[in-house]
């Protein structure tokens, strides 16, 4: 089977029509809903009419609650209570989102350069694919990303959203690909009359935040009119300006990542095993990390500044009697800037012969003519290196409705949107340049004789070096001898690359009553979708042979795909109140299907199963079981049969080090220099080089889900106000995309091929065709490993979603109080067909799975007369840092698994306030003043030891915010 076409999603459609219109006039009991939990807006102009038509998440029945799932709500009152700017931030109150106590700004979870924010449920999601369905107004949007397509909510106003709708549990049966961890809903505002304003300071130590926001709206006896806009702007965040995100942790027990890349440039002689600093008299030190000395961290920023302009158009109209027409459109725009270190190179000089640099400056005593050098351009270039990342977001929605008659309904939708992505690096050391100016090529060792232009095996020299072409690192910058032009040179080297990406949604829908039980109508929807994504890449990179504005490279990358699908679902009541069974006050069960088929890797089917059970008032049961499933990003698969993505190449990479047993290897123990024992040879040495392969895989499949859960709901009629709800949930994922990394692919019989020892040159060819050469290759190629994505993870993933809370009201006020929290139970690991292990309560081993045991929320709230007061502890438990640069060595088993180990990372624990007063009187009587703070007591973030380049130092990104203390006033008035 080709596919569904047009056709067949449109003939199926008006098949069910006739059902529906054979089926008017049949009435029996209607199936009893439960509200949606929402909080109307003071100055909204409620439509109940229309609130009947909404269609909840989880089902494309109108009007039906998402039967056997736990339904997560967030309604307004609980975003007013926040200083939230944008829905990123919304997502904290909700633990079964990955992320409660991280920063939020800039990349956060993405990994991307253009600065997306893709949101995870459980964390089962990363930058390769993402496990989490992300919805505008139960519709998809376009994908965002210079390197990656993930879906960022974050191009709405703020204060169009009406409420947040997140739901745990697998959803491909209605909505198709993504929805394997569940779906994150963002449902903006339909009806509104009047002005509101929102505007906000925030101040914390060395950190600024602004945000305004406008929502104008109109309605009308046949429809409506909605304008919202907001306007975000956070500062970026110095590594200076916070003591722990230095590289030298050794005061807080960790390791010390200074380097001895200074300036003045540190000097090793050749042959010696000493470095000497300036002024280069005395002992020098061992090449060791503890006695390393330089830290350059305070010139990057941790956190971007980030910038953001959101619009929203929203209109309904209605035309006659039968048919309501909607469209929506939506405008962002947003610019991420962070300071970065100018960089650091280690090269050979020499002091004489052809190469000689006019500038050298040897040991005391020492009669090496040529040393190391290791040398931090920063004091030389001063500040100006930056990375700027922005996103351009548009689309527009339209909706027709046309009743068929009192109980059916025909639904076409259409999307029509893009993104167009971008990042920029600039004033960066050029490392080919700062080669060429210290020993007159384009080799970091000198070489006369090896390639360093990839691809072309060319060389670059300029020779002989003069003072006026040669670069001093010897000298302070008071004395520093290096020409403007050189210094100009080596901050030539900017990257640019940029993504834009479409997308093209048709959906055509028809639901209604089929027939009458006793309990009530069988409700049904049947539904097609057409998609089409498109995404262009434009790279511009240095070729490595000098300034990048006189040698750069572009390339030109194009991506396609089209989706057909068809779904069905059926919401069955079976047993009703009226009925008076026992022991079952109601009993309902939804069954939905849905075949989607992919114009470049085939077809894929997706069942759910669910039930509500309520046994009497005020308990209801709930479960369900689905199949679902992740299509393989465009960013995965490639732009043609080769796989090539914008990260796709290969070259002279290091390994790491990798113990290789000869059984499944046997030719490991000829290479030469290799250390062998107990039938194990230690590979990825300095001394054993070889070829690695980066990018993406053609032959990816969609990755599958299993999940199931079962939980209830208490809401018991002798303690009105009081709402328990707990569900367990179980999550299988086969077939997960990633790069395997070498340690565990060497373990799994089905991932041997990856590793190739002593390759022929038919080999190599075979394994490179068709893909960019990225650096020169080594002399000496001893292996090929092949780290291109593919469907080789596995997870088994379970836990328990809680939630309690508890509202009175008293002559005193209204009281409020809560904790909401998600436990995971099991986080288990299999690369390919290797030993399964567990890496629960743990982060860094699979960076794109954090998974920390116990994330949790509490809350009290206190309102009375204008004034209310609230207060949020935010606990993430303690765990386990997994990662390379872990203290506690990791155990592992024999096949090369974790075991245990790590250090332990404590709990991080901080509190959040909000306190606001709405004034009584006057001609701003609707106006509400207001104060909050995050993270009040000012507690800095657990240790987790771990230095990056321009990146995190000293905390977990993942679990926790650099930022500190936030106080925030704002005021919002409404017209």
């Amino acid at each position: 089977m080709k596919g569904l076409n047009r056709a067949t999603l449109m003939s199926g459609a008006a098949a069910l029509g006739l059902l529906a219109t054979a089926a008017t006039g049949q009435t029996g009991p209607q199936t009893p809903q439960s509200p949606v939990a929402q909080t109307p807006i003071s100055g909204d102009s409620v439509d109940t009419e229309a609130a009947k038509e909404i269609i909840v998440t989880g089902s494309s029945i109108r009007g039906a609650p998402p039967v056997g799932s736990n339904l997560i709500s967030i309604g307004q009152a609980q975003i007013n209570a926040t200083p939230a700017q944008s829905v990123q931030q919304v997502l904290k109150s909700v633990p079964a989102v990955v992320g409660l106590g991280s920063a939020g700004q800039g990349a956060f979870g993405s990994a991307d350069g253009s600065g997306t924010n893709a949101p995870t449920i459980h964390g089962l999601g990363g930058s390769a694919s993402n496990s989490t369905l992300i919805l505008i107004d139960g519709h998809r949007f376009p994908l965002s990303g210079i390197n990656h397509a993930l879906g960022d909510p974050n191009i709405i106003p703020s204060i169009a959203i009406e409420r947040v709708e997140v739901l745990p549990d697998g959803a491909s049966s209605v909505y198709g690909s993504d929805a394997v961890a569940g779906v994150i809903n963002f449902i903006t505002r339909r009806r509104y009359d009047g002005i509101e304003v929102n505007g906000q300071l925030g101040y914390g130590d060395n950190y600024r935040t602004y945000n305004g926001s406008l929502l104008a709206g109109k309605t009308w006896d046949t429809g409506s009119l909605l304008f919202a806009y907001s306007y975000s702007r956070r500062s970026a965040l110095s590594a200076a300006d916070r003591d722990f995100t230095n590289f030298d942790h050794r005061s807080q027990g960790g390791s010390n990542f200074a380097t001895f890349a200074c300036q003045p440039a540190t000097i090793q002689p050749t042959g010696s095993t000493l470095i000497y600093a300036n002024p280069y008299t005395g002992a020098g030190v061992a090449n060791a990390q503890a006695n390393a000395f330089c830290d350059f961290s305070d010139n990057s920023d941790i956190i971007p500044r980030e910038i953001r302009n959101n619009g929203m158009l929203k209109i309904t109209q209605e035309v006659g009697d039968k048919l309501t027409l909607s469209a929506d459109a939506v405008y962002s725009n947003r610019v991420n800037r962070q300071t970065v270190t100018r960089g650091s190179v280690q090269s050979t000089v020499f002091a004489t012969g052809a190469q000689a640099n006019p500038f050298y400056v040897g040991v005391p005593g020492s009669a090496a003519t040529s040393e190391t050098i290791r040398f931090n351009a920063d004091d030389l270039l001063g500040p100006g290196a930056y990375i700027e990342g922005r996103a351009e977001d548009f689309y527009a929605h339209g909706t027709a409705e046309y009743k068929l008659n009192d109980n059916w309904r025909i639904t076409a939708g259409a999307t029509f949107g893009f993104d167009n992505s971008k990042q920029q690096n600039v004033g960066q050391l050029c490392t080919s340049c700062a080669y060429l100016a210290l020993n007159g090529t384009t080799n970091g060792t000198g070489s006369l004789t090896a390639a360093s232009v990839p691809a072309t095996g060319l060389i670059v020299t300029r020779l002989p070096l003069t003072a006026a072409t040669a670069l001093d690192v010897w000298n302070a910058l008071a004395t520093n001898r290096t020409s403007a032009a050189v210094r100009a040179a080596l901050t030539d080297s900017t990257t640019t690359q940029l993504a834009r990406q479409t997308i093209q949604d048709g959906t055509l829908k028809i639901d209604g009553s089929l027939f009458a039980l006793p309990a009530g109508d069988v409700k049904a929807a049947l539904g097609g979708e057409l998609i089409r994504y498109t995404l262009a890449q434009d790279i511009t990179r240095p070729l490595n042979i000098g300034p990048a504005s006189s040698g750069s490279s572009t390339t030109n990358l194009n991506y396609r795909r089209t989706t057909e699908s068809a779904y069905l679902e059926v919401l069955v009541p079976i047993v009703s109140p009226e009925m008076g069974v026992p022991a079952i006050r109601s009993l309902s069960a939804n069954i939905s299907g849905r075949y989607d088929h992919y114009s470049d890797f085939g077809t894929t089917k997706n069942p759910k199963f669910a039930a509500n059970w309520e046994p009497f008032e005020g308990l209801k049961l709930r479960g369900n079981y689905a199949k679902s499933f992740v299509a393989p990003a465009l960013t995965s698969r490639g732009s043609n049969a080769a796989g090539v993505t914008g990260e796709s190449g290969y070259g002279n990479y290091a390994l790491g080090q990798v113990n290789v047993p000869i059984s499944a290897f046997p030719q490991v123990a000829n290479i030469p220099g290799v250390s062998c024992t107990n039938g194990i040879c230690s590979i990825g040495t300095a001394t054993i080089t070889g070829v690695q392969i980066n990018g993406g895989n053609a032959d990816l499949q969609p990755q599958k889900g299993q999940t199931y859960s079962f939980g209830g709901d208490f809401t018991p009629t002798f303690a009105r106000g009081l709402r328990i709800s707990a569900t367990y949930w179980h999550n299988r994922i086969k077939g997960g995309i990633t790069a395997p990394i070498p340690s565990l692919a060497i373990n799994s019989p089905e991932l041997y091929p990856l590793l190739t020892i002593l390759p022929t040159a038919a080999q190599l060819a075979a394994a490179t065709a068709g893909l960019p050469q990225t650096s020169a290759l080594p002399a000496n190629q001893f292996f090929i490993y092949n780290y291109r994505q593919r469907n080789v993870l596995n997870l088994t993933v379970s836990g328990i979603d809680a939630d309690i809370s508890y509202t009175r009201s008293t002559n005193i006020g209204k009281f409020a109080a809560g904790v909401a929290l998600t436990r995971e139970l099991k986080f288990d690991q299999q690369i390919g067909t290797g030993p399964t292990f567990s890496v629960l309560n743990t982060t860094g081993f699979n960076t794109t799975f954090p998974s920390v045991k116990l994330q949790g929320r509490a809350n009290f709230g206190w309102e009375y007369e204008g004034f209310s007061f609230d207060a949020f502890l935010n606990h993430t438990g303690s765990y386990r840092n997994y990662s390379a640069s872990t203290l506690t060595p990791i155990m592992r088993s024999a096949a090369g698994v974790p075991t245990g180990g790590g250090d332990k990372v404590k709990a991080y624990n901080t509190v959040d306030l909000h306190i606001a007063y709405t004034i009584p009187q006057g001609f701003i009587s609707k106006a509400q003043i207001f104060v909050d703070a995050t993270n009040l007591f000012d507690k800095d973030p657990p240790f987790y030891n771990v230095a990056t380049l321009n990146g995190s130092s000293g905390y977990d990104t993942f679990q926790a915010s650099p930022i500190g203390r936030v106080i925030t006033v704002g005021v919002r008035t409404k017209f």
